[in-house]
């Protein structure tokens, strides 16, 4: 899931700058959080917020070459269903359902994920 010195890829955000709102995903992508849950969503469209943060704090644990636990994925649990899943829906990437705790739909566009260098290549 990359690392955290991460650098987006300003050129691949550059050709839809008129229908993306760049500076909102720049910030997106500066949160390693953020980050880390578009690239999940990406190969994993329709996670529970439960899910995601199993994922993250896993993701973080390896990092610290430490393991996850529950005082570690609470936080994270509480920022994704607070902010960062609010964040990615109001930028019209996901369908965030608080009521089920579950993102029911991601259309996380091409050059955000060429941004992050996770596009797959074509066949």
């Amino acid at each position: 899931m990359g690392n955290d010195e991460f650098e987006p890829d300003p050129f691949a955000l550059e050709a839809v700058a008129g229908e993306l709102p760049v500076d909102d995903v720049f910030r997106l992508l500066a949160d390693r959080h953020a980050r880390y849950a578009l690239i999940y969503l990406h190969d994993n469209p329709t996670p529970t917020v439960e899910e995601l943060a199993d994922v993250l704090a896993a993701k973080d644990a390896s990092d610290r070459a430490t393991i996850a636990t529950p005082a570690d994925r609470n936080p994270i649990r509480i920022r994704l269903y607070h902010a960062i899943l609010p964040w990615i829906d109001a930028l019209g990437f996901i369908a965030f359902d608080p009521g089920t705790n579950a993102v029911t739909d991601t259309e996380i566009p091409t050059a955000v994920t060429d941004a992050m260098g996770v596009t797959d290549p074509p066949p």
